[in-house]
């Protein structure tokens, strides 16, 4: 379109409207700028509209490769029990169909053992009068079990309160699997220590409950006679202190020297400064007599005394004292007693698995010895009958998408957006081939068709029933091998496996046919975009040139009357002039020079 301008407008000395004629001048240039543009705004849609419909194509994969699975949905069991309150069960692929029948008689349980109520409450010492320490030793698992040795020691576990909190700190610390607490009732305060593990496993018992940190011997008569063995001149104590790993204290006796209880104790004293062992020996008067008593002046385990050996010597060591603590019989502890098709089995849990079931893991609930519960193995129908499903709703979702993008409307009588896709169409082409693929040698089941899932018009697929009337999942629970070999076989020939072997090639991430699509779509985009920005470069630079341009004519026009002016003034002085010289008459200067 050309630049017209009124002349008698443009000389006033108002000049033009720069902008406006430039953009004028451009106007040709920017109208196949938008074209460029609104190309690359409808490929911006095709891809995201392409996109869409891979990852449709690619969740459609997930779809198939689940029915492909040898391990998957297909071949998945599921075991069934008659009184799910009694028990339940679960079965992994390796599970054999059949019929089972089991009685639980009793559960496992997990072991506890409670004190008496403790006089005084949970905050009060439970060490006897004198003690320096105490040492409980609690057997876990059963008569085989291990011993664990929890030392007390006042002012850091002699409470009921904090020596559970060092139990369990221990039982952390070392892996023994119990849990104390401190139990109070309208009774008063006890303490509870329960297993973690059910069955032989979790059995607690307690095989040593004393004060610890003094020694006591068996009472003699005399404190002044012989402690050695009839025809002895010498013998020989071993004092363990601080338990095992402890110091062990060898003290000599002989003859005359230090073989009564005053000499001896006397002895002990000495030997003890000279080698450190910290503990102190007297002679105790009682009413049998006198004993010997050795106190250790280190508290808590650390203070703990034994004979570890005694050699020729009258002397024994009494039983020392128990700690304020009073165990009741252990609790629990004991295994499942269960009877499976005839065979009796204890098992030390309540989940496990017997040899006769292989693959299915039975979990008990609740004991029931006068009933006899059912359990089934067999096909998981309602995975499989998932798995098919997802995949017809993920065939549909393509199938509607290419058919969205690409029918023609029957109104406006156009194409979809991507009607013009060959990609699409060839898509289209490869699913309708590998969803109408056929099978031989599989039990009658050859196609889709076979199980009830029929095509329609507009390409997607129905889940109905199958021509004799039965339901997919009727069809899964009576003929389950017929089906799996139908989608999958040993000859690699199955529905599942060949639309799985099309899909890898059609949804790759390079060369699969929308992934190539885009690559191409993409391409053009960059292309256009190239395009749009070197023109609109070009535009710009000749925007400034022809601003520079006109900025120069306004400025003459603008200047025009000023000049017009000047010239007419300069005229009239020359008409003056020649006027009084000659008396001619003067020309008139006018606009339309």
């Amino acid at each position: 379109m050309g630049i017209s301008l009124n002349p008698s407008a443009i000389l006033n000395g108002q000049g033009i409207d720069v902008s406006t004629l430039v953009q004028q001048a451009l106007s040709e240039s920017d109208g196949q700028l938008t074209g460029w543009q609104n190309e690359e705004t409808t490929l911006q849609s095709q891809a995201s509209d392409i996109t869409v419909i891979n990852n449709h194509l690619t969740a459609l994969q997930t779809a198939v490769n689940a029915l492909a699975d040898p391990l998957g949905a297909l071949t998945a069991q599921s075991a069934t029990s008659s009184d799910t309150n009694v028990l339940t069960a679960t079965a992994d692929t390796s599970a054999v169909a059949g019929n089972h029948t089991i009685v639980v008689s009793s559960l496992a349980t997990t072991g506890s053992i409670y004190t008496n109520d403790v006089t005084g409450g949970a905050n009060v010492s439970i060490l006897p009068a004198g003690a320096t320490g105490g040492d409980l030793q609690l057997q876990i698992g059963g008569s085989g079990g291990q011993i664990v040795d929890i030392g007390i020691t006042p002012g850091v576990n002699d409470t009921l309160t904090t020596l559970a909190s060092s139990i369990d700190q221990q039982s952390t610390a070392n892996g023994w699997g119990i849990t104390a607490t401190v139990v109070t009732d309208a009774n008063g305060s006890r303490l509870a220590i329960s297993s973690q593990a059910t069955g032989t496993p979790g059995a607690l018992a307690i095989t040593s409950n004393q004060a610890t940190g003094t020694l006591n011997t068996n009472s003699v008569a005399d404190p002044d006679a012989s402690i050695l063995a009839n025809g002895q001149s010498s013998g020989d104590i071993q004092l363990q202190i601080g338990g095992a790993s402890g110091t062990t204290a060898d003290i000599q006796i002989t003859q005359g020297s230090n073989d009564t209880l005053n000499s001896l104790a006397s002895s002990i004293n000495t030997q003890s400064t000279a080698n450190q062992w910290g503990i102190t020996a007297n002679v105790v008067e009682d009413s049998n007599g006198y004993h010997l008593s050795i106190t250790s002046a280190a508290q808590g385990p650390a203070g703990a005394i034994a004979i570890a050996s005694n050699s020729n010597t009258t002397l024994t060591a009494n039983a020392n004292p128990a700690t304020s603590l009073t165990f009741g019989s252990p609790i629990g502890g004991s295994n499942a007693a269960v009877t499976v098709d005839g065979i009796p089995y204890s098992e030390s849990s309540n989940t496990f698995t017997v040899a006769t079931i292989p693959g299915v893991t039975i979990n008990l609930g609740n004991a029931a010895p006068a009933e006899t519960v059912q359990l089934n193995v067999g096909t998981d129908v309602t995975q499989a009958t998932n798995a098919i499903n997802n995949f017809v709703s993920a065939y549909n979702q393509v199938i509607t998408d290419i058919n969205q993008e690409t029918t023609v409307n029957s109104s406006t009588n156009q194409q979809g957006p991507l009607g013009s896709d060959t990609a699409l169409r060839s898509l289209e082409s490869s699913l309708m081939s590998d969803v109408t693929y056929a099978v031989s040698g599989t039990g009658g089941m050859v196609n889709l068709g076979s199980f009830g899932i029929n095509m329609n018009d507009d390409g997607t697929l129905t889940v109905g029933n199958a021509p004799n009337g039965q339901s997919l999942s009727q069809i899964l629970s009576s003929n389950p091998s017929s089906v799996l070999n139908f989608f999958q076989n040993a000859s690699s020939t199955g529905f599942a496996t060949n639309f799985q072997t099309d899909l890898n090639n059609l949804a790759d991430p390079t060369i699969g046919v929308l992934s190539v699509d885009l690559a191409q779509n993409n391409a053009e985009q960059q292309d256009l975009q190239t395009t749009i920005s070197n023109f609109q470069t070009q535009l710009s630079a000749q925007q400034t040139q022809l601003t520079q341009q006109f900025d120069q004519v306004n400025a003459s026009l603008q200047e025009y009357p000023l000049l017009l002016q000047q010239v007419t003034e300069t005229l009239a002085t020359m008409d003056s002039t020649s006027s009084s010289s000659s008396g001619s008459s003067t020309p008139t200067l006018t606009s339309g020079l």
